[in-house]
Formats: C-alpha cells, sequence, structure tokens
C-alpha cells in the first residue's frame, strides 16, 4: 500500500511538471520578447517621439476638467504628418522638428451618475477614480515611414 502510495505521489509530480514547465517556458519567451521589443523602440535615435497627457489629480462628478496633451520629437530627424486623436479630441499638428514640442488642451467633463443612468440603465455608476485612456499620435518619418505611439492613461479621483 506504501509503495503504491508513494508512485502515485511520483506520478503526480511528473505529470504536473511536465504540464507547466511548457507554460513556464512560453510566458519567459513572451516577456524576453516584450523587453527587446522595448529596447528597440527606446533605442532608435533618429526618431523618438513621446506622447504625455495630464489633468487633475481630483474633481467632482459633473466637473469640466482640462486635459493637456504633450507631443515632443526628441528624435535627431524631423518628422510630417503629425496627427494626434482620442476619444474625445484630435488635432492635425503638422511638422515636429528636433527638440520641438506641441501642446493642446481640450475641457472633458466627468458625467454625474444621473446623466450615466440616462445612457446605461438605472445601476450605471461613474467610475472612480474616473479613467482617462491614452491619446494616439500618428506620423512619418525622413524615408517616408508611419509610425504611431500611445500616451499615458491618466486617474482622476473623485470627491
Amino acid at each position: 500500500m506504501g509503495v503504491a502510495l508513494i508512485i502515485v505521489v511520483l506520478a503526480a509530480v511528473v505529470f504536473v511538471s511536465g504540464c507547466t514547465q511548457p507554460g513556464n517556458n512560453t510566458t519567459q519567451q513572451n516577456n524576453t520578447t516584450v523587453q527587446q521589443n522595448v529596447s528597440n523602440t527606446s533605442s532608435a535615435k533618429a526618431v523618438d517621439v513621446v506622447a504625455a497627457q495630464s489633468g487633475p489629480t481630483t474633481a467632482k462628478k459633473g466637473d469640466n476638467v482640462t486635459i493637456t496633451y504633450k507631443i515632443t520629437n526628441n528624435g535627431n530627424e524631423q518628422v510630417a504628418n503629425v496627427k494626434i486623436s482620442s476619444q474625445d479630441f484630435e488635432q492635425t499638428v503638422g511638422t515636429l522638428n528636433p527638440g520641438e514640442t506641441r501642446t493642446f488642451t481640450h475641457q472633458i467633463n466627468i458625467p454625474t451618475d444621473k446623466e450615466v443612468q440616462e445612457d446605461f440603465g438605472a445601476n450605471a455608476t461613474v467610475s472612480n477614480p474616473f479613467y482617462i485612456g491614452g491619446f494616439s499620435v500618428s506620423f512619418t518619418d525622413t524615408s517616408g515611414a508611419k509610425h504611431s505611439v500611445l500616451s499615458n492613461s491618466i486617474n482622476i479621483n473623485l470627491s
């Protein structure tokens, strides 16, 4: 009986390690791929456009808040056909020279629970914190290749 139990336990260990090992390898390979992609993107000095947005850290439901969109060309080449877009805002920027930054602002309304309920039903509420996803920037480099970058997202705590 004791020998049979040991064999069953050993078989279970072999089975579990055999089943989980390929998953672990896959995860490690995916992480390595992501890290390589990040370093390839960050090492490009000729084309290096950065997008960032900011807004208030706190607000109230029903407030209009100002969101600031900032695009900076940190590369050493001019970029053209620069366009930014978000869910609520679109702007054609044109050309950004090396070292140049453009800043835009846009007002966004944080809805009240009543406004959200009119659109989504009686149980709907405004999330706290209020989440604003990132905006995208598309542009063309001097060789004609098209690029796009995504800004950070922001959370506004509702009081």
